[in-house]
C-alpha cells in the first residue's frame, strides 16, 4: 500500500467482519480507504462506491459483494487478504486490474486458516430457492471442489497463469515468466526429514 498510496486498488476479504476491522485499521494508519459489504445499508454502499469510482478514495475494502457492473479502469492493484472460494471468484475479481493495459499488480494473500473460513461460509450459504436433498447434495460437492482446486492454486509452484488458464480449459505455456512462481526459485527437499 506504501508504493500505491497515490493509486486506486481493491483489497478483498472474506468476511464482513474483516472488511470492517481492515478498514479501521488502514484508516487509523493514514491511508484513503473506503469499504463495501453487504451488511451496509444501501446509500453507505452507494456513496462509497461513488467516492471509489470518482477517485475520491485510493483503496476500496470489501467482500466479493464489490465489483460487478465497476468498470475502473486505473486500479493499479488488487490484493485477496483472504483466499476467494474458487477460481472463477478469483479470476473475475484480479481482473479488475489494470484494465487500462498499463501495469498493475494482483497479490493473494495465503492462510490454511482461508480454507476452514471458506468452508464454514459454504456451509452457512443461504440459498434463494429450495433445493431437494439430492440438489443441495451436488451444490455442496460442487463448491467442496472448487474450493480445493482454489487451495491447490495458492499452494502450487507451478506458474500461476498456466494453473488458471489451464482451469478454464486454455492451453498455455509452462511458465509465462511474470508470476510470483516463475520468477521465485524454489528450493527442493525431503518431506520425510
Amino acid at each position: 500500500l506504501e508504493e500505491h498510496r497515490e493509486d486506486s486498488g481493491i483489497i478483498y476479504c472474506a468476511t464482513r467482519k474483516g472488511v470492517d476491522e481492515l478498514y479501521l485499521y488502514l484508516e487509523n494508519a493514514g491511508f484513503s480507504v473506503g469499504r463495501y459489504h453487504a451488511g451496509m445499508g444501501g446509500d453507505a454502499r452507494k456513496n462509497s462506491q461513488e467516492d471509489f469510482i470518482y477517485d475520491r478514495i485510493r483503496v476500496m475494502i470489501a467482500t466479493n459483494a464489490f465489483g460487478m457492473g465497476i468498470d475502473k479502469s486505473n486500479v493499479r492493484f488488487v490484493l485477496h487478504y483472504n483466499m476467494p472460494q474458487s477460481m472463477e471468484n478469483y479470476y473475475q475479481e484480479a481482473g479488475r486490474a489494470g484494465r487500462d493495459g498499463e501495469p498493475a499488480e494482483c497479490i493473494l494473500f495465503y492462510s490454511p486458516q482461508d480454507t476452514v473460513i471458506n468452508r464454514l461460509l459454504l456451509d452457512s450459504k443461504e440459498n434463494d430457492r429450495e433445493y431437494t436433498e439430492e440438489e443441495l447434495r451436488l451444490i455442496r460437492a460442487q463448491d467442496a471442489g472448487r474450493l480445493r482446486q482454489m487451495e491447490a492454486y495458492c499452494t502450487t509452484t507451478r506458474c500461476l497463469r498456466a494453473c488458471i488458464l489451464q482451469y478454464f480449459g486454455e492451453k498455455a505455456a509452462e511458465k509465462c515468466g511474470n508470476c510470483s512462481n516463475c520468477l521465485e526459485e524454489f528450493e527442493t527437499m525431503d518431506a520425510s526429514e
